[in-house]
């Protein structure tokens, strides 16, 4: 009998991690501008992200930290971001516009 007790115990420990774990939902893709960087955040004003959620600002955290050493406030970025995480992946700061010539 204690067998069988410490046997299901163990399966249970092997099972119940993942039953507890944040599953990523859909992938969507996101682009704004950065208003803030913070020390483990990014906020960004972003646009309508079609199906997920509307156009609006608000901070996020980072899947890599040293990003935050490298984006500034003003640039624009695309990421990935997912339903059930609001965490932004890939982070990738847009080229700035080429100035226009004047005339």
């Amino acid at each position: 009998m204690s067998r069988w007790i410490v046997t299901a115990i163990a399966f249970l420990g092997l099972l119940l991690p993942g039953a507890f774990a944040q599953q990523k939902g859909k992938e969507h893709t996101l682009k704004g501008k950065v208003t803030e960087v913070g020390k483990d955040a990014l906020t960004v004003n972003h646009g309508n992200i079609e199906g997920f959620m509307g156009a609006m600002t608000m901070p996020y955290k980072v899947d890599k930290v040293d990003i935050l050493s490298k984006v500034k406030v003003g640039d624009q970025i695309e990421a990935t971001v997912y339903e059930n995480d609001y965490t932004l992946y890939n982070v990738k700061v847009a080229p700035p516009a080429p100035e226009k010539a004047k005339k």
